[in-house]
């Protein structure tokens, strides 16, 4: 059995899908050793990704002509009894293929709630962030071929060790916008919140470039602002979080930051303003990044700062809503896919 998985990262697609699939081969890697792995892309930055899957039973496959060229790639390779794992945003052109690869291969999809019952094997939703409606229509079309909720988030393990660490006081302001920042947004959130140095005085404001963000100017910063690269140690111990909509949102929930997030789309506030309910605040909506103002964002932000009960709260409102164990639950079922 050899499991594909088909993935591309960097611009529009961000970090976080092949982020997630990296942490899924890993967890596949753990269960099975010798099961080989390949991925599947357009996109050569993926190699830099995966490249800690350091082992002789997994390769990259960088199909460069686009998504025929993969598939045909994958229809080439694959013998009957293997798997797909396909993360790929919505607009992905290809999914009419799937319900005929499905006559060879076993197929998964990651966080596709749009996915036809036709075109997978296993739906897998990680995360809590989904409405009831969308719940309710998933878990009729798919009964037991659908994996969803927080027990699922593939969370990397740079996150897990250790896990929701202690309520932190330090002077931090964490702001993160994913791997590739392609709507420039830490540019636009370093401009709105430059007043908060006067209202908020010695608190550092720390943005953190992702490894494919596309380079800005750097206006001359004080003291008190820090313009570098992104490590898991800030989110851990920043006093407020705030992040662009994606699996850093939950990455903040196993650490126990309070978060605050922004969406880029209007369907993405929507699942923002979910997980807010879902998680009693642990993790805060702040709208859109387009719809988002000077004063909301920097109000929001000094009177949270201000408010240390309800930074404890929050941080006490996440603590066991993400136990760590996702990678592995969904890494079992993947596998478990070739025994039928």
């Amino acid at each position: 059995m050899t499991i594909f998985f088909r993935v591309d990262c960097g611009g529009p697609y961000g970090l976080g899908h092949a982020m997630r699939c990296r942490t899924l081969a890993l967890a596949i890697h753990v269960q099975a050793p010798d099961v080989p792995l390949v991925f599947v892309t357009t996109t050569p930055a993926l190699r830099s990704i995966v490249e800690e899957i350091n082992d002789r039973d997994w390769r990259l496959m960088l199909c460069g002509y686009g998504e025929a060229d993969c598939l045909s790639f994958i229809r080439n390779e694959a013998i009957s009894g293997d798997s797909l794992v396909v993360d790929m945003p919505q607009h992905w052109n290809s999914v009419t293929r799937l319900p005929s690869l499905r006559q060879h291969l076993h197929v998964v999809r990651l966080d596709a709630p749009w996915a036809d019952p036709e075109t997978c094997d296993l739906l897998v939703l990680p995360g809590m962030h989904h409405s009831a409606e969308t719940v309710e229509q998933l878990d009729a079309a798919f009964g037991e071929r659908l994996l969803m909720g927080a027990e699922y988030v593939l969370l990397r393990r740079e996150i897990l060790a250790p896990s929701h660490g202690s309520f932190m006081h330090d002077p931090w302001i964490i702001f993160w916008a994913g791997g590739s920042d392609p709507d420039h947004a830490l540019d636009l959130l370093l401009t709105i919140t430059g007043t908060l140095e006067q209202r908020l005085p010695g608190t550092q404001r720390i943005f953190c470039m992702g490894s494919q963000s596309v380079p800005w100017s750097i206006p001359p910063l004080s003291p008190h602002v820090w313009i570098t690269g992104c490590d898991i140690s800030y989110i851990r111990e920043a006093s407020i979080f705030v992040t662009l909509w994606g699996m850093t949102a939950y990455e903040a929930l196993a650490l126990g930051t309070p978060t605050l997030t922004i969406a880029r789309t209007e369907a993405e506030a929507e699942d923002a303003a979910s997980l807010e309910a879902a998680t009693d605040g642990a993790v805060q909506s702040l709208g859109t990044l387009a719809g988002l103002m000077r004063e909301t964002l920097c109000d929001r932000l000094v009177a949270l700062w201000q408010d240390t009960k309800e930074r404890k709260r929050m941080h006490y409102a996440s603590a066991g809503l993400v136990d760590g164990k996702g990678a592995e639950r969904v890494a079992l079922a993947v596998l478990a896919l070739a025994k039928k």
